[in-house]
């Protein structure tokens, strides 16, 4: 009789230790992103603005190495508006696609040591960085059997992005299971 005693409280025991894990893995079926301060080393690099003097420094260069090397104006200037009209046409979209903005949640980011967010299904999130500090997405981990899904909007949070202090990144879950 004590032996049955003690397997049904062992049992017990077992159950209410499963259950409490379950309560608390049971994050809102979608996904956890999961955040943290951006520890990365600085990289000193050139602005846009450095970027555009020194292209427009060695286009000139260009420019006068060719009028004097090949001893005519009009392969320097053919030279110069063929490369001018390539970078106006490289940077610009003249025709883009249209769609419908779904609705979107917002979720604030608020720590500023880090932390995560736990996501609902079929849902659109604008993560919003609203810590202060830059912010680095370290994870982003759907719960089974869902999957992250595109949220077709930019940026879109994946790991390793940087989120500066007031903006935000976007992401989805979806069920999949139909598919």
């Amino acid at each position: 009789m004590r032996k049955v005693q003690s397997w049904v409280r062992a049992l017990l025991a077992a159950t209410g230790a499963l259950s409490a894990g379950v309560s608390f893995a049971g994050a809102p079926g979608g996904g956890v992103v999961v955040y943290g301060p951006d520890m990365l080393a600085r990289v000193p690099t050139l602005s846009e603005w450095m970027l555009l003097g020194l292209g427009l420094m060695l286009l000139v260069l260009a420019y006068r190495v060719l009028r004097v090397r090949t001893n005519g104006r009009l392969l320097a200037n053919l030279t110069l508006i063929g490369g001018a009209a390539l970078a106006a046409a490289a940077g610009h979209s003249l025709f883009g696609d249209a769609r419908a903005q779904p609705a979107i949640t917002e979720m604030p980011l608020g720590s500023s040591g880090g932390g995560s967010v736990a996501l609902n299904v079929d849902t659109l999130y604008s993560l919003v960085n609203q810590s202060g500090i830059a912010q680095r997405i370290l994870s982003v981990t759907p719960t089974s059997p869902y999957s992250e899904d595109d949220p077709g909007i930019a940026p879109r949070c994946v790991v390793g992005y940087l989120l500066a202090p007031t903006a935000n990144c976007y992401v989805r879950f979806a069920d999949r299971r139909e598919d």
